[in-house]
């Protein structure tokens, strides 16, 4: 009797699981897999970081950091050798600079609470 009750608790959190999935599967998946997401938003949490990189995509380096704040990324940046040179809110671009290379830096809105940064990767470009 136990078992049956235990078996339709699991079931019923598993089709409640699955219809929130659905429902909000643009959000969830905007970004493709969100599993890299969600590994970097934990370890911004756990280890009180306000940039993490997440990993490779497209020719880029994706960062997250907290949304709305960009100054812990530039600081990232500064400390790679770039230097912030221009800055274009109405194209979400932060422009940076190192001797004569300069780079786009563009970012993006990742739900209410982070903000992705995609810089392009210097092994996919000539530097």
């Amino acid at each position: 009797m136990k078992l049956k009750i235990l078996l339709s608790v699991i079931i019923v959190f598993s089709i409640v699981v699955s219809i929130f999935a659905f429902l909000k599967r643009d959000t969830i998946f905007q970004e493709g897999n969100p599993t890299p997401l969600a590994i970097a938003a934990s370890k911004m949490l756990i280890k009180h970081k306000d940039v993490v990189e997440v990993g490779k995509k497209d020719n880029s380096i994706l960062y997250l950091g907290k949304q709305g704040e960009s100054k812990p990324f530039i600081k990232l940046m500064e400390k790679k050798g770039w230097k912030l040179v221009d800055r274009s809110k109405t194209q979400n671009l932060l422009v940076f600079e190192r001797g004569n290379y300069s780079i786009g830096v563009g970012y993006e809105y990742y739900t209410r609470y982070y903000t992705i940064f995609r810089k392009p990767d210097k092994d996919s470009q000539e530097f």
